[in-house]
């Protein structure tokens, strides 16, 4: 495989795998932190995005059928902001439910695949992660609301992990397949 100037330049991406392992190590130290400024930041997206699809709605979309249709989405999504923004706890707690829930629902509708598709291979693994899924959503369901404090941030912090492992592990091929390749002469 060709690792183009990734061969050249893989240093870079490695420092960013280290950083983005060191940032999710840290906001495994922070749960609280992290799950809050999450939401918070998801708030002021929201909020962002609204305001544009409502401008969007009023100035580019005279002529659209369905322009009432988008403005109303763009000032549900603000007043959506607005209150994640107005109480980022409260709009955590709210969140870690339904991520239970959510969990739960998905969890139990893998396993459902999982049992009709028997004659696949993986089916058993298929089942192992809906169970793995149910028993996370039950966990964050049954220590509602003190959940709030860790779930989001959790999952955070290991998206971190794991993305900067990616990083890593990118970095280092690229590095290894760039010294396996002959000088051209």
């Amino acid at each position: 495989m060709e690792y183009g100037e990734l061969g050249k330049n893989w240093v870079w991406l490695l420092g960013l795998g280290i950083i983005f392992i060191t940032l999710g190590f840290a906001g495994l130290l922070l749960l609280p932190l992290v799950s809050i400024t999450s939401v918070a930041i998801f708030g002021a997206f929201m909020l962002v995005g609204g305001a544009l699809q409502m401008g969007q709605g009023i100035f580019k979309a005279k002529d659209w059928k369905s322009r009432t249709l988008h403005i109303l989405m763009g000032l549900i999504y603000v007043i959506g902001g607005i209150a994640t923004l107005e109480n980022p706890v409260l709009a955590t707690t709210v969140l870690t439910l339904v991520l239970g829930f959510s969990l739960i629902t998905i969890g139990a509708i893998r396993i459902a695949v999982a049992l009709q598709n028997k004659e696949v291979n993986q089916w058993a693994l298929m089942t192992l992660s809906g169970v793995l899924s149910v028993i996370l959503g039950s966990m964050i369901v049954l220590q509602w609301p003190w959940s709030s404090l860790w779930a989001i941030g959790l999952f955070v912090s290991l998206d971190l992990i794991m993305s900067g492992a990616n990083f890593i592990a990118i970095a280092l091929t690229a590095r290894m397949s760039g010294s396996a390749v002959p000088a051209r002469g």
